[in-house]
């Protein structure tokens, strides 16, 4: 190597060499030359070594991808996530719910360096009904374990528990809990694809509390919850994302930017339980002298449906600079199998589109044990 830095050298400064010393004869020795040419070509050869080493230190960085913020390295550290999500508008399972506006899911987490996690959540609606049911209609506990390993396969399993304060006692118990199971690969750092399975079931099933559908009849929530099929509901979700990155743009360390498309198998069950309040006689006060009406009572219309639910293409963008990461991304459903309650037919073909919004901004901060002064000797 020693001779080819020479030949480089002796290449790149000959027309000095040839000006310096007598005309050129066919042969160049390094031996013969002054001591003023000795040390201005050891001066031009430690300038070259040192430029060639810049060199190969760049050529490294290129073939190995920049270091991430602190953002994209906590799941290897414990930390804690405090999170602000925005939606709007409301969709379930790629359908429209019947609730305008917009919703707000403040959340608190904290992750082990193990994988294992805890957190708790709050969700708050701008549609009228929701905020005059409750002041704080959702909140939910969430525990699980969630980790990477050989930076590609990405495990993760959890345990939700929701607590609907908005509904009455027996809808608050309906598909309450859930437990899900994830798998991601990215295959050759290029394309993830990601499978999530999900049950969810009612805390009804374990109330033996009478719910009185009428004067004469009375039925336990365990029982109504079975008859009506909202025991449970499984689900299957498959998503199929390419990630862009690029470093120190828009005032970011990190921004990325990532198609993705899923789609979504599971129960349709869940949505069309309707309160039969339409009867005249409900409508109508009673009369001095007679009883009142019997309470509304829960009312299916459509039983037990699994199929494809919902396909969803989608662009989210996410920007990040230290503990700070802010994200948004824009979402279009295209529900299949949609049950329309006024016909009581399930439409196979999607008739409407549905697009929606979803952001929010994180905040991680790790958590370190103090470590105690040691006592002086």
């Amino acid at each position: 190597m020693e001779v080819v830095y020479r030949v480089l050298l002796i290449f790149l400064l000959l027309p000095a060499v040839v000006v310096a010393q007598q005309p050129f004869s066919g042969t160049i020795n390094l031996d013969s030359l002054s001591e003023e040419d000795a040390a201005l070509l050891e001066m031009y050869r430690d300038s070259f070594l040192s430029e060639l080493a810049d060199m190969k230190m760049v050529l490294r960085q290129m073939r190995k991808k920049p270091i991430d913020t602190t953002v994209a390295l906590m799941n290897t550290k414990s930390h804690v996530e405090i999170t602000t999500d925005v939606q709007g508008p409301i969709y379930a399972n790629g359908r429209n719910v019947g609730l305008s506006g917009a919703a707000f899911f403040p959340s608190v987490l904290y992750y082990h360096k193990t994988g294992l996690y805890a957190a708790g959540a709050l969700g708050f609606y701008t549609d009228s009904f929701m905020r005059k049911a409750a002041k704080l209609p959702v909140a939910s506990l969430s525990a699980g374990y969630y980790k990477t390993f050989y930076k590609y396969w990405t495990f993760s399993a959890g345990y939700n528990r929701s607590f609907l304060m908005y509904a009455d006692s027996f809808y608050s118990g309906l598909l309450n809990n859930s437990l899900s199971i994830s798998n991601s690969y990215n295959f050759w750092g290029y394309v993830t694809l990601t499978a999530n399975v999900a049950a969810s079931w009612s805390s009804n099933l374990l109330r033996n509390k009478l719910l009185k559908l009428s004067p004469v009849n009375s039925r336990s929530f365990k029982q109504v919850t079975q008859d009506y099929r909202q025991a449970y509901a499984m689900y299957l979700h498959l998503n199929l994302s390419r990630n862009f990155t690029f470093f120190n743009v828009l005032g970011a360390k990190v921004f990325s930017i990532t198609p993705s498309f899923s789609a979504q198998f599971g129960h349709d069950n869940q949505a069309f339980i309707l309160r039969n309040i339409t009867t005249q006689q409900q409508q109508q006060p009673p009369k001095p002298g007679q009883p009142p009406p019997p309470p509304s009572t829960p009312t299916l219309q459509y039983n037990n449906f699994f199929g494809l639910l919902n396909l969803q293409p989608s662009l989210s963008l996410d920007w990040r600079i230290r503990n700070l990461e802010i994200y948004a991304g824009c979402y279009l459903a295209i529900p299949f199998n949609d049950y329309n309650t006024t016909t009581q037919i399930r439409t196979v073909n999607p008739k409407k589109y549905y697009p929606f919004g979803q952001g929010g901004i994180k905040y991680l901060f790790r958590v370190q044990k103090i470590k105690k002064p040691k006592p002086a000797n």
